[in-house]
């Protein structure tokens, strides 16, 4: 019975902490007023310069100001082009945002923009629409991630890479034992949960790398 409790408990925490990533990754604390008014600062001051493409889809200076703001990272043009890339995987494969998840987002990036109390004009207005369409890839990009690992979980995932297939096997075998056993091996599961996010993580990039990918 202990075991049991222990098992549910680390399944519950292993849940929530997705849950978590997902909410910190999308809605990140250190997005406060002081960080948009440098973002849009800066944006307003980059030109259209292309610095990327993913299959003839170009990135922007301007967009590496954004995916800054969205994913405060300290390496825009690597996390743009990987973003990019994985919107396209997830349009390839007809996922999206339900219309729920995207008024949401919409809504928070709205109500994050009209803390700046900016003037109503066309250069402020472009400002919050590119911003918001940073913030729906970026969203996108997530997601579809953490869709990729649900198939595997629900064992619905395919892939035609032999070695991600081997894995996959590994996985569902692993996954078989946990399961016989009650569900109640901690060993196990933690097994089961790493194997999970390396196969989603090496199917992403495999496909990724079969973009045409170019920097600039």
């Amino acid at each position: 019975m202990k075991r049991k409790i222990i098992i549910v408990v680390l399944v519950l925490l292993c849940f929530v902490s997705i849950i978590l990533g997902v909410y910190f990754i999308v809605h990140n604390n250190s997005s406060d007023k002081y960080t948009l008014e440098s973002i849009r600062y800066e944006y307003l001051n980059s030109d259209r310069k292309v610095v990327a493409a993913v299959n003839d889809v170009d990135i922007t200076n301007k967009e590496l100001c954004l995916i800054q703001y969205s994913s405060h990272t300290n390496k825009p043009l690597e996390k743009a082009i990987e973003q990019k890339a994985i919107v396209q995987l997830a349009e390839a494969d007809s996922f999206s945002l339900s219309e729920s998840e995207e008024n949401k987002e919409i809504e928070y990036i709205t109500t994050q923009y009209e803390k700046l109390n900016l003037p109503d004009n066309e250069e402020n207005n472009a400002f919050c629409d590119a911003l918001i369409k940073e913030h729906l890839e970026m969203t996108t990009s997530v997601k579809y991630q953490y869709h990729i690992q649900k198939q595997i979980m629900r064992q619905s995932f395919s892939s035609d890479n032999k070695a991600i297939n081997e894995k996959y096997e590994k996985y569902k075998s692993i996954y078989k034992e946990w399961e016989d056993g009650g569900k109640e091996n901690s060993k196990l599961y933690k097994k089961i949960w790493s194997l999970r996010e390396e196969i989603a993580q090496e199917y992403i990039q495999k496909r990724i790398e079969q973009l045409q990918i170019k920097k600039y």
